[in-house]
């Protein structure tokens, strides 16, 4: 798996893997957009080295027979490909190296084959695509390999069923291996002396991971992205506060990922964009505004909390990967006073100015455990702008003027609580 990168085949793997490659032959090339939102050879998305990216035009599932199905993706060209092995639950996860998955691939409906239940794909971090295979049985890439067929590059993944102890072992070993990798979590930084206030602003979920869904697809991922750029805009508008963004288009960012950002970067106030769905409950509607608490302040918060922190799982990330941060002891960070006190001020001041540009839920401040909220030195607030399951909230969420609206109050907000009440604020907590 981390290791099997380009593995070889047992000879009746290989004769199964042909056989899978002589059938695709027969399947046409998904369809894509005319226009591939500038993925063709933007270097924002591109390798390192400056290389326009590799399109991916077409992603398969096909029945390999038995207990086994193969995964086609076409490419222009052969790429870096690593497959690994993820438990709890059961996953595969393939990356591709300087891959774009094109809009619209793969289709909506992807229904499994053989030990396959699903897959999804998407944008997974700069120069970096990701499908996340999940598995109705414990099974493992047996094969992968390429194949050219009409100057196209056919990257083939055969996925077999094997044992629960096979499995279990496999993942063992990328999980070590993925821990290995990752690298030690730094303290929040201080800006420079005269520097102004910094605000990170963290439009949720992306690439890989589309968030929650409106009645015709809508996506919480472009609508939160769509007002995040709104908010940046509004408050460099204003001229006195920094501005940064966590994602700044359609690619996914891990939870622990977006804290590092903004505490590396010393920022004054993060910002996490959410806009949630809640199927059967279309009459709910406003924007609520969250801090970090051990206890959610109620059921709906717990859920909300819950289904945010799932990011990684859709993603391909392990699960507990945050107790290496240096944060999972947030519980017990939580009793730095300051922070505290900056959290439930910033999200009054956010509460306030959405009073005058949209509507607010009827428990507008509310709190959970959001794992993107858990920094201990850094005041951090989520908002929910509203649910994509009501077409009040989603209709003012998609109005460019709604939009803009919104994102000049939270500015003002932002921008008087960051330049003149913070440190009058520090200041009375130090006393």
């Amino acid at each position: 798996m981390a290791s099997t990168t380009m593995a070889g085949a047992r000879s009746k793997a290989g004769a199964r893997f042909r056989a899978i490659s002589a059938g695709l032959a027969a399947l046409a090339v998904l369809a894509i957009a005319p226009a591939l939102r500038g993925a063709e050879g933007n270097g924002a998305n591109g390798p390192a080295r400056g290389e326009p990216p590799a399109v991916a035009r077409g992603l398969h599932l096909v029945d390999a027979g038995g207990e086994a199905a193969g995964l086609v993706v076409d490419l222009p060209r052969e790429v870096n490909v690593r497959v690994s092995a993820l438990a709890a639950p059961d996953r595969l996860v393939i990356d591709l190296d300087g891959v774009v998955i094109a809009p619209g691939v793969p289709p909506l409906g992807r229904a499994g084959q053989g030990p396959v239940a699903g897959y999804r794909a998407g944008l997974f971090m700069l120069g970096q695509s990701r499908i996340v295979v999940d598995l109705a049985r414990p099974a493992l890439a047996e094969r992968v390999d390429f194949v050219r067929q009409a100057g196209t590059a056919r990257l083939i993944v055969e996925i077999r069923a094997v044992t629960p102890q096979r499995f279990a072992e496999q993942a063992r070993m990328d999980r070590a291996s993925r821990l290995a990798a990752q690298g030690e979590e730094t303290a929040a930084i201080a800006r420079p002396p005269g520097a102004k206030p910094l605000i990170v602003i963290d439009p949720g979920h992306g690439g890989i991971d589309p968030g929650a869904s409106g009645a015709k697809g809508e996506l919480e991922k472009d609508i939160v992205l769509a007002f995040g750029r709104a908010l940046r805009q509004a408050i460099e508008a204003e001229g006195r506060l920094e501005v940064q963004m966590t994602r700044e288009d359609d690619r996914f960012i891990a939870l622990g990922e977006r804290v590092r950002f903004a505490r590396s970067r010393g920022a004054a106030l993060f910002v996490s964009l959410h806009a949630d769905s809640l199927a059967g409950e279309s009459d709910v509607r406003g924007a609520s505004v969250y801090t970090l608490s051990e206890k959610a302040s109620d059921a709906a918060a717990a859920r909300a909390a819950e289904k945010e922190n799932r990011a990684d799982l859709m993603a391909g990330l392990d699960p507990d990967t945050e107790a290496r941060d240096g944060i999972g002891d947030i519980l017990a960070d939580l009793a730095r006073r300051e922070t505290r006190i900056f959290n439930q001020l910033a999200a009054r001041a956010a509460i306030r100015a959405i009073r005058h540009g949209a509507a607010l839920h009827k428990v507008p401040l509310r709190s959970a455990g959001f794992r993107v909220l858990r920094a201990p030195d850094m005041p951090s607030i989520l908002i929910e702008l509203g649910y994509l399951s009501n077409a009040e909230d989603l209709a003012a969420l998609h109005d460019d003027r709604a939009r803009a609206a919104l994102a000049r109050t939270l500015a003002r907000a932002f921008t008087t609580f960051l330049t003149e009440r913070r440190d009058a604020i520090s200041a009375r907590v130090q006393e």
